[in-house]
């Protein structure tokens, strides 16, 4: 009965972790993507060295880490019922969110030149949040 017990425990804990797993396995390779497409569009459009490349890469994975690491922390509402954010109002998600654009920038500012940055925030950052719809 103790194995039976123990079997059940351990196939219910193998069960429950799995899904959790895929999660977190699904989100690492939506930042991967996301990395990709940004420092694709940039590659294309100026032609970077290699180890700017890498250091745009390092942007972008940080970045886009932090937010997942922001969506990550958002609580959901005890019931299904209600709606909003019930640890976290809608505006200190946002001011957060802008705190963490605001720094990938600063740190783009110092890796792009002016003009690539220009394009960067006119032509081809609008262009990586068009491929949501």
């Amino acid at each position: 009965m103790k194995t039976r017990t123990a079997f059940v425990m351990l196939l219910s804990l193998l069960l429950g972790y799995t899904p959790l797993s895929a999660q977190n396995n699904s989100a690492n390779d939506d930042i991967k993507a996301k990395i990709s497409l940004a420092v694709d569009a940039l590659e294309e459009a100026f032609k970077l060295e290699k180890s700017k490349k890498q250091n745009l890469e390092e942007i972008f994975s940080e970045f886009y880490q932090d937010q997942q690491k922001l969506k990550n922390n958002i609580q959901r509402p005890v019931s299904g019922l209600a709606q909003g954010l019930s640890s976290q109002d809608f505006q200190s998600v946002r001011k957060k969110n802008e705190a963490l654009i605001a720094e990938r920038d600063n740190k783009l500012k110092k890796e792009l030149t002016e003009d690539q940055y220009k394009k960067w925030k006119g032509d081809i950052e609008p262009s990586l949040h068009k491929r949501k719809k």
